[in-house]
């Protein structure tokens, strides 16, 4: 649970954004403007500062707000809410020390994974136990080595992938971390930033998946005005926001071809022109790159260039599955609990009964069952039989131990595509085969989920994106 201070003048929008934080389990704290915030900030220590950009007519109100919480000098992080058309002024406020910035209308989901990336970002400092029952600030992200918390563990995988991580940071190549979803990429690469050259610098996240293809090229590089009908002011790309930091092209294996070549200028040549001009600019950002698919084989197929994937793949990292590295799930049980409630008592069976769970979605799935196990267990001991109604028996049809692996004589690609396949049948079927329906429910992009129809040679509605 964090402490939050929300820096909203709109009251409807702040009491909804209270609701949403609250329902992420945090302390929120609601005030209009800057003037209310330099009281409360001065009054106590927040873990977490979300402030709008413009409010009351001041469009650099929120930058005041950055300002005080960096000249307040403690660890917190400032998340700046700012409307499309106010990027250049978001960059700003980066530059001022504001950890993040969201573009609105923002979701209950959105919003608590922001505010969880500004505690992770915190790495191996953990905050006073002075809040009621015992609880841990969100600050105790890290463990004691200052690893943050995906990327716990003692198993000898997790610590070569740490030493991985840690030299990929000493440098400024390029760095392509691989994994499934859910096992820490993003986390992996903030690592990676906050031990860096570029660790002063803002870090700038960007899902490839999330961009509609005809609005990469504005979003990525910029754009001046004029350059196309609703271009009615300059706008600053995203890399360019990312100057002197670190730029994270999250799933980049969903990027379009028609960007990738561009992409792969900017690496070659180390500037790159907004939408509509024709002037270079020097490009001063770090480009670390992650993905969930197999990038090689993207290239074998000619969905991803292979030129830009030898760019990216200077430093390779692989984030191993969960299921993979067993021996470290009773570690971050521990931890993850005790970000909650350090009085809660995990029973030798219901460690044994966690640490057999299919874990399909990885360290994710982990806290999202922990969490649902501590709101419905009555007390302070976790209650295993809680566990039953989770799965509905998906643990048999999920769960293959390597005996099973070697009696069904299939590989573990084999074994893991099967179960793939399994999945987006029952997630097309579910959908009436809607794929955009489907990607919903599977928790991915679209174009992700095209990339798999293709690969199984299955087919979508015809009237979907």
């Amino acid at each position: 649970m964090a402490r939050i201070l929300l820096v909203e003048d709109e009251a409807n929008a702040r009491q909804v954004l209270i609701l949403n934080l609250m329902s992420g389990g945090h302390m929120a704290t609601g005030c209009p403007g800057p003037d209310e915030a330099k009281k409360l900030l001065k009054a106590q220590d927040f873990d977490v500062v979300i402030t709008d950009l413009n409010m009351d007519g001041n469009p650099r109100a929120g930058i005041d707000v950055v300002r005080m919480v960096t000249e307040k000098g403690t660890r917190t992080n400032t998340i700046l809410l700012t409307a499309y058309a106010s990027a250049d002024t978001a960059v700003e406020a980066m530059r001022e020390g504001a950890f993040d910035y969201l573009t609105k209308p923002v979701s209950s989901d959105e919003i608590n994974a922001a505010v969880e990336r500004a505690l992770l970002a915190i790495s191996g400092e953990v905050a006073p136990n002075n809040s009621r029952g015992g609880q841990v600030s969100g600050k105790s992200q890290s463990t004691k080595d200052g690893t943050n918390i995906l990327l716990t563990g003692q198993s000898n995988v997790m610590q070569r992938v740490k030493d991985r991580l840690k030299r990929a940071a000493s440098h400024e190549f390029t760095v392509l971390i691989s994994g499934e979803s859910g096992t820490g990429k993003e986390l992996a690469a903030r690592f990676v930033h906050a031990h860096s050259e570029q660790h002063k610098g803002p870090f700038v996240p960007v899902h490839c998946g999330a961009i509609p293809e005809g609005l990469f090229e504005s979003e990525l590089f910029g754009h001046c005005k004029g350059a196309f009908t609703s271009a009615d002011s300059q706008r600053v790309g995203l890399i360019e926001s990312a100057a002197d930091g670190t730029l994270f092209l999250d799933e980049v294996g969903e990027m379009p071809l028609s960007i990738q070549v561009k992409l792969l200028r900017v690496l070659q040549e180390k500037s790159f022109r907004r939408v509509g001009e024709n002037t270079e600019h020097p490009s001063r950002c770090r480009i670390v790159a992650a993905t969930n698919r197999d990038l090689q084989e993207d290239v074998r197929k000619g969905l991803f260039r292979e030129d830009l994937f030898y760019r990216l793949n200077v430093v390779p990292v692989h984030i191993p599955p969960l299921r993979s590295r067993r021996e470290d799930i009773a570690e971050l049980v521990q931890i993850l609990v005790r970000r909650v409630n350090s009085d809660i008592v995990i029973s030798p069976e219901c460690m044994i009964k966690l640490e057999q769970l299919p874990l399909v979605g990885n360290v994710r799935e982990l806290e999202n069952v922990l969490q649902r196990m501590i709101a419905l267990s009555d007390g302070y001991s976790l209650d295993a039989t809680v566990l039953d109604e989770f799965y509905h028996g998906t643990q048999q049809q999920l769960a293959m131990s390597l005996q099973d692996l070697q009696k069904s004589q299939m590989s573990l690609d084999q074994a893991l595509e099967a179960m793939e396949r399994q999945m987006v049948c029952e997630a097309m079927e579910e959908a009436g085969d809607n794929a955009t329906q489907a990607a919903k429910l599977l928790g991915i992009s679209f174009r992700s989920l095209r990339y798999r129809l293709q690969k199984f040679d299955m087919k979508a509605d015809s009237n979907d994106e």
